[in-house]
Order: C-alpha cells, then structure tokens, then sequence
C-alpha cells in the first residue's frame, strides 16, 4: 500500500502562519526596545538639567534595568549608545560633565539590590561596570582626542567613585594599568591629566620600581605642560624616591605647580621625613615667591610643623638651620608671630626667662634667637611684653661681658661648644643694637664693655665686625668713633707698654703685620668706616689706616688678608671720589691678574659700585685729562704710573710690591690695550672689560648683576651687553643658577617707556636673534626659542619703535626668506604690536608682507601672515571715508548705542539657548566608536 500523501496547501498555511507570528514578535521587541531607549534618553536629558535630582534619576535609570525584560545586553547597548554622545564632545561644558558622572555613578550601582543601593560606598564592581570599564578601555586609542579624553576620564570617574577598600579583577586591574601608562605618553594633555588621575590609586609606593611613580617622575620632570606637572604632582604617592622630586616641583615655573608642591608637603609629609637641608630649601623657595598663593601655602606648612611641636617655636627651631640661614630663619618666625597667637608665641620665651633674661648656662642657638627676634618684634608693637624680656641696657651689658669671658674659657678644641658660643655672642651683640640707647649711663656701659671684649676676649672676627657696628650705634661723635676704633688697632699691632696715645706721624717699627693680627684690624677698619659719612680721603686719621694698613694688606701674600683689605678700600672709595678715581684703576688690574675666587668678585663689586655711586662719566673726565697730558709728555710710563698711585704712596708702596702678583712699578693700565679708532672713549673701553667678564665663569654671575644694576639706573646703556644679558638668561646653562632671578627681575621691571632704553632694546633686537640663529651645532643656543626671546624685546617696545622693528624685519626676511635667520623671523613677524601710527609705515609694511607671503610655501605660516597682513590693513585709513564715518558717528551715537546693547542681549538669549540643547538628539546614523579607532 503505498504511503499517505501530506497535502501540500495545509502545510504552506502553516509555514505562513509562523513567518507571521515571528514578524509580530520582532516587531514587538523592536517596540519594547524602542521604549526602552527613549525612557533612557528621557532620564539622560534631564541629568543634563542639574545635580539637584541626580540620586533620583541614578534610581529611575536602575528600576528600568530591573524592570526591562529584553535582556541585560540591550539595555547595556543602548546605555552605551547614548553615553557615547558625550564621548565625542571635547568642551568641559557643565551638561556633558553631569552626564559623565551621573554614567559612573550608576554603573557601580547597576548590580546592586535596592537595600545596599543608597550605601555611600561602594566596594566591589558588579559585571556592568566590569562590562562598561572594558568597552571603554577597548577604544582608549582612538584617534579622536575627546574620546580619549573622555574615556579615560569615565576610567577614572569609576575607580573614583568606588570605596576606599574596593577589589576589582585582577584581569581588569592589568588592563586598566597598561592602557593608562600608554595614556601618559599622550599628546593631548587634557588625557595626559585624566590618566594620571586614573593611576593614582593603582601606584604602589613600597614598590622601588612601581611603573605608575616611575611615570610620576618623568611627568613632573619633563612634561611641558604646568597642568600635566601639577596632577602628577598631587597625585604621586610619597616615598624615598618621589620625596626628593615633590620638593623640587616647590621650584617650578608655573606656580600652580609650586603651589601643588607645597600641598602635598601639608597633607601627606611629616616634618621627619625631610632632612635639614630639604626643608630649609622648602621654606626658602616658598617664603621668598612672588605669587602669593604659594606664599600662602608655605604659611600654612608652617603652622602645620609649629602644630606638631605643640606650638613650641623653640623646638621647631632646633628643626631647622639658625646657624647657617639666620635671615630666611627669622622670615619664619616673622610668619609665625604674624599667624599663630601671639601669646602663646611668647609664652614659649617666658617659660625660659628668669630676671629679664635667659640664664648664661641655658644659652643656646636657637632660643637666643627666638630671644631676639621676639625683643625685635615687641620693640615697636607690645612695649609692655618687651619690658618683660629686655632689661636695663647697663644690666644687658654686664650679662654680655658676662658670657663673653665663660665662652673664652672655653677650649678651642671642643669644636661645637666654641661654635654654638661664638654663634650666640653674635645674636647678644644683635640684640643689643634693640636697647634703649636713650639711657646715656647705659650707653657708657656698652662703650665700656664692647671696647673690652674687643681687646681683651678671644672672639671670632664676625663678632669683631658686629661690636664695632654696636659701638658706632652707641658713640654718636663721630670723630670719637674714629679715634677710638684708631687707638685700639694701634695697641694691637704695636703692644708696647706705656704706649697710650695713636700717633698719626709715626709708624712703629716693631709692628705687628701677621695674618691674624691684620685679619683682626681690618675686620675693625671695615666697620668703622660703614658707620661714618665724612670723606676718608680728607680724614686725618682714616687716611693714615688707609696708607699704613689697607695698602699694606692689599699687596699681603695671604688671601683672607687682600680680601679684608680690597674690601675695606673700596668701602673708603665709595665715601671718597677722589679716592674712587684714584683707586679705580688699581680695581681693574686685581680683576685682571689675581686669581682669588672672593677677591675677584669683591673687587669688581666695588668697580660696579662706584660706576653706581659716581656715574661712568666722573670717570671718563679724569681719562680725557689724562690723554691731554700725553699728548705733552714723552714718555707714556711715567703718566701711567700717575693713573695707579701718587707719588706720596709710591715710595712707600713700591717696595713692597715687587714680589706680589699686582705690579705696580711697569702696570698695564687694563682700559689701554683695547683702543682703537671705534673704541677710543672712556665708557666704550669699559664696555670692553664688562663683556671679557660676562665671558669669565666665575666673574659672569656678577658682572651680569653689576651691569643690570647700572643699565636699570640708567648709567650705562649699551645693546650690546643688553643682548649678552638676555642671551644669558635664556642659556639653558644657567639653569638653576641664581643669576637667572636676578636677570629676571630686572627684565620685568624695564617696561616704563623709557625712550633711550626702547632705542637699545630696538638695537639689540636683531643681532640677538641672529645670535641664536647662526649658533654653531655645539652650542647651547640652539635650544633657545628665538620667537620667546623676540617677545620679550618686543613687549618693552612702545608706538613707533614696532614699526621700526616689523619694516626692518621684512627686509631681512625678503634678502633671505628660505635661510634659517629669515625662517626664524617669519615666525616674529606677526607677534609685532603694530596698532596704528604714521600711515605711510603702515602702507610699507602691509606692501612688504604681501610680497612675503609670495615668497612662503607653509600653509600655516602663510596664514599667520595673512592675519597679520589683514589686521596691518586694518589700520590703513581713507581721509575721504573716514570723515563720513565721524561724521556718521556723531549724528548716530545714540542709536548705535542703542542697537548695540539691543543685539549683546539677543546674542547672550541666543547662547543661553544653544548652551540647553540636548545632547542626545537622535542621529541619522547610530554612533560607532570604532570609526575613530586609528
């Protein structure tokens, strides 16, 4: 029997009838979906409104998810779609912000049941946040920056938002770890930040070779973007090996940075874990800042280090260097008092005072200090507690004599004892000069005791110094000044017994010239002669110290003793012009020929000084003089020799100078081998020894602060050394040198529109350029940016001196537009701070871009010139059409002004409009973050 046919229209129905019911149910998922989605958006639109019902929303976005039944992938999916809007948006703008965290948010809480869902925090993440960090991780090289940057910052808004004792996967961890430390090296900043952030909590500081502080490190170091720096700064956990580095960012050159730096240093360092040296560094660069917020912030990691003494000032002292940074340590204290109770300050000094002072036995650094920085401060402001700490000036003098003849007891082997003693007699003698001098019983007291101790005590030749400046303070005749400081030098270089009165027409034959006793009296010499104003030259018996002692110690083969000496002549010089004219000459040839370190410096401090004091040109009178007598005289030797010394102290000098390196007899005046038909005046010749000097590494740091002082105070002018002076301050091999701040405090103070200064700066303006330009391959100079230097000279130029520099500069670019110097200017040219002027330079210079802009193939360069052009033409005016357009404005001025504010508001209601938009209106085309994917 053959088998039963199926009949075929039954089964056909039956097919149609499935295809239909699948069709129904797709359609309805694709309804459910869609719901599902616009319900999402509805929420994301209004996250964007505020914070204000942000948890609300978080638990509406959360119910959906319990309550959506098309599966954990959809909803995921068009959670991720419509993030993805504010993926793509770069701008910080405050609705893109909300949306960024409010995703974060309930990601970790995605997976939580309602009990635990209001818990503040979070401590492990569910697989939707696990799902959400890899997909954004997957993407974090895209070639879009905002998506970068977007997306490491959701990484991070994540890990952020977890608790404190949070644990994720270790798979996730690695994943997270090695996409960030690519994410540092990124050439957006913006990410650059966003992924320091991120590895924060990831860093392991007992690690020695942790990648993320190893990351740290570099970014502080050698990022090129302050904000970068400042993140890893706040970020970086503290260990021996960050310590260091933290510490150096207080020395940044951003001062958001340096600010950062001293944040960090409050918040996660102890005052224990920095060596003396470091937190002397730290104060220093913070104390002495210009920015006042970093001035605030070290302010408070004082208080902070005064709090874990338990504002005990004393004990913090010993916590720092009072012996060898006695002013940035009395800048602390100055702080201290200006902010901490002032009190309590002072009560730390009671406790330690018996009868008005501390008893001798007790005496040491650092409360001897406080001692007198406390007399200093209530000397003025709190009468009344300085009476309580300072007594009577008689009594103040015997306590004085008192502790310097039980310090000379003590032996000169035991090295700290005899320091910490000298150490504090220099404080007593300082704290002596805040007495009463009033009192003229106390006063005769105090001239008694300081004459005393400097003739009988064994002191140092620093407290030497010191008594002698207490006893000018307290003898107020300055003739008796000077004849008693003359009397005591000469009974310790001639101790003969009997010998009671100084003798000004007799120098003793048994003498005493050795190192110590020289060193002695003219530390004496040089206090003397800073607490007097008379003349020394017309001084009887300062020019008899001048002739028997600083001449005789200036020729000394010892090098403390020609210091003393050099300096305590050019103190006298700088009271005496004629003695400056005398001397100066003699200056010069020590700087030419010693090669004492501390005797070159000083002796050209002194030159500079009196350039400063007298001005180039008092000294120029005296060489026009001296080139008429050579005209008349036949021999040069003999006037020469008249240019160093006089004939009076040529007999008694001679002698002794043969065998020393300063040769008196034949000198080589240092201003006569540099003459020429260019170089025949005064100041030219003096020009030509300053730049030998800027090119001596160990003169180069003063005679660049010597020059800027006599250009700032306009006694010598010159582009050349203006331009060796900038060149100096760009030289990367003068980083860290403290000659850049000094450098840099005098550029910043020459903006004053001084005319002959704009004619300088406009002199040096191109040779300084060409400098950096056409330096050699091996030469520091190339790592100078040409267009910084070209923006600081143009920034102290004012009006015409702009047109000028900008005709100039396009003639240069035209004889060579291709060469690296006319490169180099191309880049300059549109930085020139042309607004207006004579309208025929305007005419030039708009001509002669024009005809550069020919000549230029670079795209962005030729867009830099045609701004430039279009603004330069912008200031070229028709009379014909300008006259209508006044006249238009007078008739008109009311109603413009009307117009004008009526259009700001439509333009301000405009973008308060724009600023609402939403951002996840719907796209033609879904958004797929691969395309950006590089």
């Amino acid at each position: 029997m053959a088998p039963k046919r199926k009949n075929p229209t039954k089964r056909r129905k039956k097919t149609d009838s499935s295809e239909a019911q699948d069709e129904q149910l797709t359609k309805s998922d694709s309804k459910s979906e869609s719901r599902l989605l616009s319900k999402m958006k509805s929420i994301m639109e209004s996250v964007q409104k505020g914070y204000t019902h942000q948890a609300k929303n978080i638990e509406k976005l959360w119910e959906l998810k319990q309550a959506n039944e098309d599966g954990e992938d959809v909803f995921f999916n068009h959670f991720w779609y419509l993030l993805q809007h504010a993926c793509l948006i770069s701008a910080r703008e405050p609705p893109t912000e909300r949306i960024i965290q409010f995703c974060c948010k309930f990601a970790i809480r995605a997976d939580l049941d309602r009990e635990s869902f209001t818990d503040a925090e979070v401590s492990q993440t569910g697989p939707f946040a696990v799902r959400l960090f890899s997909t954004a991780l997957k993407y974090h090289n895209a070639n879009n920056k905002a998506v970068r940057f977007r997306l490491c910052q959701i990484v991070n808004s994540i890990l952020t938002s977890l608790g404190g004792d949070a644990e994720i996967d270790e798979d996730l961890f690695n994943k997270i770890y090695s996409c960030m430390l690519e994410r540092l090296k990124d050439k957006v900043p913006g990410v650059r930040v966003q992924a320091v952030n991120t590895l924060n909590r990831l860093q392991d500081p007992s690690d020695p070779e942790c990648p993320v502080i190893k990351g740290y490190l570099t970014i502080m170091k050698t990022d090129g973007v302050a904000e970068v720096r400042r993140a890893a700064v706040k970020a970086i956990a503290v260990n021996s090996k960050s310590l260091l580095p933290i510490i150096e960012r207080t020395r940044d050159t951003n001062p958001g940075v340096r600010r950062a730096a001293y944040e960090v240093l409050v918040e996660k360092i102890s005052i224990r874990a920095m060596k003396i040296s470091y937190r002397m560094k730290v104060l220093e660069s913070g104390l002495r800042d210009r920015n006042e917020g970093v001035k605030q912030a070290c302010v408070s990691l004082i208080k902070k280090w005064v709090s874990y003494y338990n504002n005990d000032i004393i004990k913090l002292l010993t916590a720092l260097d009072v012996e060898g940074k006695v002013d940035l340590c009395g800048e602390v204290v100055t702080e201290i008092l200006n902010h901490v109770h002032v009190d309590s300050a002072i009560e730390c000094l009671l406790s330690r005072i018996e009868n008005k002072v501390i008893p001798t036995d007790q005496l040491t650094c650092e409360n001897v200090f406080y001692w007198r920085c406390i007399v200093a401060h209530t000397f003025t402001n709190q009468p009344e507690i300085y009476e309580q700490i300072m007594p009577t000036l008689s009594e103040y003098s015997q306590y004085l004599k008192d502790y310097v003849v039980k310090a000379s007891a003590i032996s000169s082997e035991d090295y700290d004892a005899h320091y910490q003693a000298s150490y504090v007699i220099q404080e007593l003698i300082k704290m002596a000069k805040l007495a009463d001098m009033s009192d003229e019983a106390g006063r005769k007291n105090l001239i008694a005791v300081t004459k005393f101790i400097i003739c009988e005590a064994e002191i140092t030749v620093q407290s030497i110094e010191r008594l002698v400046e207490l006893y000018c303070l307290a003898e107020v005749n300055e003739q008796t000044r000077i004849k008693t400081v003359a009397e005591i030098i000469n009974d310790i270089r001639n101790p003969l017994e009997g010998a009671t009165q100084f003798n000004l027409n007799q120098i003793e034959s048994c003498e005493k010239n050795d190192p110590v006793t020289m060193i002695r009296c003219l530390t004496m010499v040089s206090g003397l002669i800073q607490g007097v104003k008379c003349d020394v030259a017309f001084d009887p018996t300062l020019s008899v110290l001048l002739d028997d002692l600083v001449m005789t110690g200036v020729v000394s083969h010892n090098e403390i003793v020609r210091h003393l000496s050099i300096k305590a002549l050019g103190l006298s010089c700088i009271l005496s012009k004629t003695l400056a004219k005398k001397y100066l000459v003699l200056f010069l040839q020590i700087v030419m020929v010693d090669n004492y370190a501390e005797i070159l410096e000083t002796s050209l401090k002194v030159i500079f000084d009196l350039f400063l004091v007298f001005g180039i040109e008092a000294f120029a009178e005296d060489d026009n003089e001296e080139k008429k007598k050579q005209k008349n005289e036949d021999t040069m030797s003999e006037t020469s020799q008249d240019t160093l010394i006089n004939n009076s102290q040529e007999d008694i000098l001679s002698s002794k100078l043969e065998n020393t390196k300063i040769d008196v007899e034949d000198p080589e005046n240092p201003l006569k081998d540099v003459t020429n038909k260019d170089k025949d005046t005064f100041s030219d010749r003096i020009i030509e020894r300053f730049k030998e000097f800027l090119d001596d590494e160990v003169l180069r740091s003063v005679a660049a602060e010597g020059i800027a002082k006599l250009m700032y105070n306009r006694r010598l002018v010159d582009a050349q050394l203006f331009s060796r002076l900038l060149l100096l301050w760009y030289n990367p091999t003068t980083e860290g040198d403290p000659l850049r701040h000094c450098l840099g405090m005098f550029f910043s103070t020459l903006g004053g529109g001084n005319e002959e200064l704009m004619e300088v700066v406009e002199q040096a303006f191109f040779p300084t350029l060409a400098t950096i330009c056409d330096a050699p391959h091996t030469s520091p100079l190339l790592e100078i940016n040409p267009a910084n230097v070209a923006e600081l000279m143009l920034s102290l130029l004012r009006g015409r001196h702009h047109e000028q520099i900008a005709i100039k500069m396009c003639n240069e670019i035209l004889i060579s537009p291709t060469s690296p110097y006319g490169r180099c200017l191309i880049k300059v040219l549109p930085h020139c701070g042309v607004v207006g002027g004579d309208q025929a330079n305007l005419k030039l210079i708009h001509s002669l871009v024009e005809q550069i802009i020919e000549e230029v193939d670079h795209v962005s360069t030729k867009r830099s010139l045609t701004s430039f052009s279009v603004r330069i033409s912008s200031f070229i005016t028709r009379p014909a059409e300008m006259e209508e357009e006044n006249k238009e404005n007078q008739e008109n001025g009311e109603s413009r002004e009307n117009e004008d504010k009526l259009s700001q508001s439509t333009q301000g209601s405009e973008r308060s409009i724009t600023k609402r938009k939403a951002l996840f209106a719907t796209p033609s085309q879904p958004l797929d973050l691969l395309d950006t994917i590089t």
